[in-house]
């Protein structure tokens, strides 16, 4: 019961930190009222989930204890029947627009996948959650007494939210952020994204995300390896949220860049290994800082490309040309949707959210370089946590790499 009181007490902080909720709503809230997220019914029906599913069955969620239903085989099964629910939703969603055939059948199947994943996923998510517990407390990166991590790895399997950014028209910079209601329609998107512009005169962007750092998190089910690294990445937020650098994150453009780049650089690399302890494979040789191999002549490069979509555009406001480059952010967005990369919309909205992630093609930010020495000056993923969270300006973090250079 200490236990449960502990992580409860924990819930409610990382919820009320990461609540986006006001008792007045901004002009962009009040257009998009329709969808905005239910964040608190979120929280108040998955949270118990957890605590309810231990209390009627043994072994406490959070430890390493082995239970015959957290086997490998287990895993596997949920994540192959969750690409089969997707492809079937994909053959509903075909069959419904074309009318050409009686679905009843494809929707009994569908059913039948989801009661299975429902009864499958409270197991999953245990088994994946002492999986990256046991991999934290190898590397170093959290404070743990017995089997318990601090924080506790805690997520759901669960479909996500969108996310509303905005941006000003005439320069690329993340405003405000919104959650909404997972599975709008593209047409619903646009028609949200074109009343911000037409009545407040913002860029605004409806955007899909691989997870969030409410408590539990929120993570996609799309594939194991992905889910373990944005489960990483998750879990990290809800760590850096007792840290300077997490309590920081809103400070400034900045201190959000450190955060999810920080955060990124980590998911990736715990992420593999835990996928690499569940699936028995050698893991990625991860080499910070190793160059990219060029890209050939005779194939379209998309990371050269966006970058240089990015400067250019970036140009274009600089000059105060902002119907410029707009028309130039569409055109391009044509070129990459000619070569595959079927980008919805691309505009100050995309690039401010996107280039959020300095180990984005979308940002021009030097600081994915920077973290990536920081991380090959630290021994281990957990000395470079400890470096980096510490800091709460883009000052600290300087500062830190000027003596980390100096040390070297």
């Amino acid at each position: 019961m200490r236990n449960l009181t502990l992580v409860l007490a924990l819930a409610v902080a990382l919820a009320l930190g990461s609540s986006h909720d006001t008792l007045r709503l901004s002009p962009v809230q009040q257009l998009s009222f329709l969808y905005q997220y239910d964040f608190v019914t979120w929280e108040a029906t998955h949270f118990p989930a957890k605590w309810l599913h231990w209390l009627g069955t043994r072994g406490f969620p959070f430890s390493n204890a082995t239970n015959p239903d957290l086997s490998g085989l287990t895993v596997q099964t949920y994540f192959e029947l969750q690409q089969q629910a997707e492809s079937l939703r994909g053959e509903l969603e075909r069959a419904t627009a074309a009318g050409s055939a009686d679905p009843s059948n494809t929707e009994l199947r569908l059913r039948a996948l989801d009661r299975r994943l429902q009864e499958l996923r409270p197991w999953v998510e245990e088994a994946l959650e002492a999986a990256v517990s046991d991999t934290l407390r190898q590397e170093k990166v959290p404070l743990s007494a017995w089997k318990l991590v601090f924080p506790p790895v805690d997520f759901a399997l669960d479909s996500l939210p969108t996310i509303l950014i905005t941006s000003p028209r005439d320069r690329i910079q993340r405003l405000d952020d919104f959650l909404l209601v997972p599975h709008i329609t593209p047409r619903a998107r646009e028609a949200l994204e074109d009343s911000i512009a037409r009545q407040e005169n913002l860029s605004a962007l409806v955007e899909g995300i691989g997870g969030i750092s409410t408590y539990p998190a929120i993570v996609s089910s799309s594939g194991l390896r992905e889910a373990l690294v944005t489960a990483s990445h998750e879990w990290l937020h809800n760590y850096l949220f007792f840290r300077p650098l997490g309590q920081s994150y809103r400070k400034d453009s900045d201190m959000s860049t450190i955060n999810e780049t920080t955060a990124n650089i980590f998911g990736e690399e715990l992420g593999d290994m835990v996928y690499a302890r569940l699936t028995g494979e050698a893991p990625r040789v991860h080499s910070p800082g190793a160059p990219p191999e060029p890209c050939p002549q005779d194939r379209f490069c998309f990371q050269q490309e966006m970058r240089r979509t990015r400067g250019q555009a970036e140009l274009l406001f600089a000059q105060g040309k902002v119907e410029e480059a707009e028309a130039y952010m569409e055109e391009r967005r044509q070129m990459f949707v000619k070569n595959g990369y079927l980008i919805r919309k691309l505009n100050q909205a995309y690039f401010a959210f996107h280039g959020t992630y300095a180990d984005s093609p979308s940002s021009v930010s030097p600081i994915y370089e920077q973290l990536l020495e920081v991380r090959r000056a630290s021994a281990s993923l957990g000395a470079f946590i400890h470096r980096v969270a510490g800091n709460s300006s883009r000052r600290e973090f300087t500062d830190m790499l000027q003596r980390i250079r100096a040390n070297q």
